[in-house]
């Protein structure tokens, strides 16, 4: 929000849905699991939401569970963007057959999947754009527009190693990041003598996930999927090499990946990639260099605040 409105965007709001243990940043939050549920839904739809003229709806979140309202919205001439950033782009089918997931792990990641996004998927047909953070999610929605993830505006903070390397993996979503994948291939390599300190943060604030980071010598991303997403950008951001993978087709169509710097890898090859990392220490620095050029020039903040711009006023705003 404070680079949108930096960038003259400045009749805009944050609106929040229920509470949250990793953010507490808002303009206006909206509880949920009070009693007449759904009287102050309505309440908050005539008092409120109708005042708006652009409805910008992330992860398909909506004040109400259901998303009954955004019908009534888009009845009353409100403009709705889809923003799709990760998997309530997908449907199970997919996903299950992406993860290659056994018996023992398929309930788990079926548990992870079947939430209120399931659920919502019919309120896309009112969408008036459609957004993605990840190229792969194209594959689900080939009309929408991609947005790059914004950047952070720090230095670089990287720093040659001097006897263990500090490596960090964040997710929220471990079953569908291969956490358990990750954690056992850095477990043998400390086996084998590699000296290696390891972090592993789930559902961790912002700020404790870049403070973190700060004092890494390189971290490990998404190894499923398809693109590279918002940690790795956190990660370059501040000059920190990053594992992640990223599909070939992709690489194809966006040659200029080949400037990034990043360590593409897969599940399969990640002891292979560690080992290189960790007995060629010295492309760390090099690698360092790469991604924080590659991240200033092409998640440029003040770039994409324009592009998204572009999208407001296409559907009728207005400075």
């Amino acid at each position: 929000m404070k680079i949108l409105k930096l960038n003259k965007i400045s009749s805009i709001h944050y609106l929040s849905i229920g509470k949250s243990s990793t953010w507490s940043k808002f303009d206006f939050n909206f509880p949920r699991g009070y009693n007449f549920y759904f009287y102050k839904e309505f309440f908050f739809l005539w008092t409120f939401l109708i005042k708006y003229k652009i409805i910008h709806i992330h992860f398909l979140y909506t004040p109400s569970i259901t998303g009954w309202e955004i019908l009534f919205l888009k009845l009353s001439g409100t403009k709705i963007i889809i923003h799709f950033r990760g998997n309530e782009a997908r449907d199970n089918k997919t996903i299950l057959k992406l993860l290659s997931v056994g018996k023992n792990s398929k309930k788990k990641t079926e548990k992870i999947l079947s939430n209120e996004h399931r659920d919502k998927k019919h309120i896309i047909k009112y969408a008036n754009k459609i957004l993605v953070t990840t190229r792969d999610l194209l594959d689900f929605y080939p009309e929408a527009t991609h947005i790059p993830f914004f950047s952070i505006n720090e230095k670089n903070y990287y720093q040659t190693p001097k006897k263990f390397i500090k490596i960090i993996h964040a997710s929220n979503q471990p079953i569908i990041e291969g956490t358990n994948q990750i954690i056992k291939v850095i477990n043998q390599l400390k086996n084998e003598g590699f000296l290696i300190d390891f972090i592993y943060l789930k559902d961790k604030k912002f700020d404790e996930v870049i403070n973190e980071l700060k004092s890494c010598h390189l971290s490990i991303g998404k190894l499923r999927m398809g693109d590279y997403a918002n940690f790795q950008v956190e990660s370059m951001s501040l000059g920190i090499p990053t594992i992640t993978f990223v599909r070939n087709n992709i690489i194809k169509k966006n040659p200029y990946i080949s400037e990034s710097g990043l360590f593409i890898s897969n599940l399969s090859r990640l002891k292979d990639t560690l080992k290189f990392i960790l007995q060629n220490k010295e492309i760390l620095n090099q690698r360092s260099k790469m991604v924080k050029k590659f991240v200033n020039k092409y998640h440029n903040n003040t770039v994409i605040a324009k592009q998204l711009k572009s999208v407001y006023m296409d559907l009728g705003y207005e400075d």
